[in-house]
C-alpha cells in the first residue's frame, strides 16, 4: 500500500498546484509571489507567468500553505 501513496506523492509532485494571482501588477509584484511560494517547505519548483497571472507550484506541499505565504506577502490566490 505504501508504493501506491508514493506513486500517487510522485504524481502529484509532477502535475504541481495552479492559482491565478490576483493584486500582481508588476515584475516586483511576481518576483514577490515567486520567492514567498519558493520558501514553503516541500516546494521543488515555482513558475510564475505575469502578464496571463497565473501561478504553478511543484512539490509536496498543499494548497493552503501556498495560498498562506502569498497572503503573506500580499496577494490572494484562487485554484484553477
Amino acid at each position: 500500500m505504501s508504493d501506491r501513496n508514493d506513486a500517487l506523492s510522485d504524481e502529484a509532485q509532477q502535475t504541481g498546484l495552479e492559482f491565478v494571482v490576483k493584486g500582481m501588477t508588476c515584475e516586483g509584484c511576481a518576483a514577490t509571489v515567486t520567492n514567498a511560494a519558493r520558501r514553503v517547505s516541500g516546494v521543488t519548483r515555482v513558475k510564475l507567468d505575469l502578464d496571463a497571472a497565473t501561478l504553478r507550484v511543484v512539490g509536496s506541499t498543499d494548497v493552503e500553505a501556498i495560498t498562506a505565504a502569498v497572503k503573506d506577502a500580499g496577494y490572494v490566490l484562487e485554484r484553477v
